[in-house]
């Protein structure tokens, strides 16, 4: 469903800048992630360097999350899984990761001045054609980050684009080349078309019984029953053992004081800032201030900056750079001295102090309760695993060793490798999802599988009953479809031979309209249509289109379609001048470097991925997502 969608702004620099994906925490600080036993855990090592769950699972939510529209606001976990999104945001992790250790070993510095200019070029901060600080700390705001943060992981991703930018420079393609491509993608044809369906062939006979056996034979695989296997699995679940685990109050009030800070709101200030290149002009609007000039003419008489712009909102001490910190220091309406960033000379004024607020026991009280349970359920859950895992060991039949750790064995019914019944349909419930018949068809008869853990969370045991052959469907189960692929072949046998005749008729000189004269169907001009088809009201099948192609104007074709066949006879060929449509040109000779280009950076990034391991836990990812 989800395709790569390659973009390219006005050069490979911008592309990787401007579509950075920022890390991103809840205000609260409360999370699933940040309770879950294992999440401080390393779960990818790149090389030397480490990789916690926490940001993994940051990364994997957030990209989910910002993918989320695009499914009408429904896209789960378990879809990011099947889509490929959790895979593609841990390679995002290890590429980093890659990236800036190679970036490390060549001793590539980014300075402050090369973090100001991508900063100051971002439209997204722009505003009147300069950087607006307002716009930037709204972006934040709304990527849920610091500037801290950001102007970090800026720093990481210029000097990924100083490591990436060599090798991809090159990646030019000529016009001439270009202009070439253009022409042959978007040369057009027309054609006269007429569709001879099977219909015409109404009466072609009841086949008999020794014809409706060869024809069973000949199409078997269509009319076959799929390889089935029959199995028996044990799910141990987190959930269920969670409904049986009390948690007291005490309990309650012992975590909530153990984790207090995860419930508290550090104070937070709302500050307006006026920020100006040099230090020379800092001071003056430090002086202004301090004579007494109110703080928004201050900044637009000496910064030039429009008032409107100043509030930069409740911010608290974590989210800015460690040289602003001294604003949580400054009385409410006071301004602080010039203060050095990044970004430039800030002179900041503190508007508001929001005082450090903690959400009290009861309003949180269920949530600590349910991460309880949960935990102590996944302590007992390793050791239920365990159990399961020395009772089948031992010999233990499924419904023995279910019966062991206190569950029933669960007799599916004979599935196939999509996890569909003999019919067809989906097997429900199927506990493990697509895992299931993946480990079915990996296990050989009579044998358990090992005990895996399942991506929702808990185990899954597997034992293979029986491995039930695809058969050819008897000739009594399916006669009548059958019966109706006999003479469906027929028809269209009929059917391509008039086309025959037809083709012929055309090559001797005589119009398609005069070649199936009298036949009850319809001559229709097609097009103009390109290489790859179209839907016109006739459909030409590919292969007919390709040969109308590889021809002069009077080139003649066919091809089976799905209610009969084809017969195209070329009238015209529309080519095209890429002179008079230079743009268009220009267009893809810029998206064929843009493909240049991201194939040399992925071929960079394998290269540096062989020059050191790479480990990926995904079964801890996947207990903490």
């Amino acid at each position: 469903m989800l395709q790569a969608i390659r973009s390219r702004a006005t050069s490979w620099v911008v592309k990787i800048l401007f579509l950075l994906l920022i890390l991103s925490f809840g205000v609260w600080g409360i999370g699933d992630i940040f309770r879950q036993p294992g999440a401080e855990a390393t779960v990818i090592r790149v090389g030397d360097a480490k990789i916690s769950g926490v940001e993994v699972v940051n990364q994997i939510r957030r990209d989910v999350e910002q993918l989320r529209p695009m499914f009408g606001g429904t896209l789960d976990m378990a879809q990011a899984r099947e889509l490929g999104i959790v895979d593609r945001s841990i390679e995002q992790i290890v590429q980093q990761r890659l990236y800036a250790q190679a970036a490390n070993d060549l001793g590539i510095v980014v300075g402050d001045d090369a973090v100001r200019r991508t900063l100051a070029a971002n439209p997204q901060f722009r505003s009147a054609g300069q950087f607006d600080a307002r716009a930037f700390q709204s972006a934040l705001q709304q990527m849920r980050t610091t500037e801290q943060l950001y102007v970090g992981g800026l720093r990481q991703d210029i000097a990924r684009v100083a490591l990436a930018d060599p090798v991809v420079a090159g990646a030019g393609v000529g016009r001439a080349a270009a202009e070439l491509l253009y022409r042959h993608r978007n040369e057009k044809r027309r054609a006269d078309a007429v569709l001879l369906p099977r219909s015409l062939f109404a009466d072609v006979g009841t086949p008999d019984d020794a014809q409706l056996a060869q024809t069973l034979e000949r199409l078997k695989d269509r009319f076959s029953t799929p390889e089935l296997r029959r199995v028996t699995a044990i799910v141990l679940s987190p959930d269920a053992l969670a409904e049986g685990i009390a948690i007291s109050d005490a309990d309650v009030a012992a975590e909530y004081a153990q984790r207090k800070a995860e419930f508290t709101r550090p104070e937070q200030r709302r500050l307006q800032q006026i920020l100006v290149p040099d230090e020379a002009q800092a001071k003056q609007v430090a002086d202004a201030l301090a004579a007494g000039q109110d703080f928004a003419t201050v900044a637009r008489d000496i910064a030039k900056q429009d008032p409107a712009g100043l509030d930069i909102g409740l911010t608290e001490r974590a989210g800015l750079p460690e040289e602003l910190a001294p604003v949580f220091d400054t009385p409410a309406g006071q301004a602080t001295a010039p203060l050095r960033s990044a970004l430039g000379w800030h002179v900041l004024r503190v508007a508001e102090v929001v005082p450090e607020a903690v959400r009290p026991l009861a309003e949180v009280k269920d949530a600590i309760a349910q991460t309880l349970r949960r935990d102590r359920a996944l302590d007992a859950l390793s050791e239920q695993a365990t159990k399961l895992e020395d009772a089948l060991a031992g010999g233990a039949r499924m419904d023995e060793a279910a019966a062991a750790v206190g569950v029933s064995a669960l007799a599916l019914p004979p599935l196939d490798a999509q996890g569909r019944d003999a019919d067809g349909q989906p097997v429900s419930p199927l506990p493990g999802g697509p895992e299931l018949p993946r480990i079915a068809f990996d296990t050989a008869t009579g044998e358990t599988a090992p005990i895996v853990e399942m991506p929702e969370g808990g185990y899954l045991a597997v034992h293979v009953d029986e491995v039930i052959a695809p058969r050819v469907r008897a000739l009594s189960e399916v006669r009548d479809a059958v019966a109706q692929a006999w003479v469906e072949e027929r028809q269209t046998a009929a059917a391509d031979k008039l086309a025959d005749e037809v083709l012929a008729a055309v090559k001797s000189g005589r119009t398609l309209a005069d070649a199936v004269a009298g036949r009850a169907v319809e001559v229709k001009p097609v097009g103009p249509f390109a290489r790859t088809g179209g839907r016109e009201a006739i459909p030409l099948p590919q292969a007919a289109v390709t040969a109308l192609f590889a021809g002069p104007v009077g080139t003649a074709a066919k091809g089976t379609v799905a209610d009969g066949v084809a017969v195209g006879v070329l009238t015209a060929i529309e080519p095209v001048d890429p002179a008079q449509e230079q743009a268009a040109v220009d267009t893809l000779r810029q998206t064929l470097e843009r493909d240049v280009a991201a194939d040399l950076g992925q071929e960079l990034g394998a290269a540096l991925r062989r020059r050191v391991t790479v480990e990926i836990d995904r079964a801890a990812i996947d207990r903490l997502l």
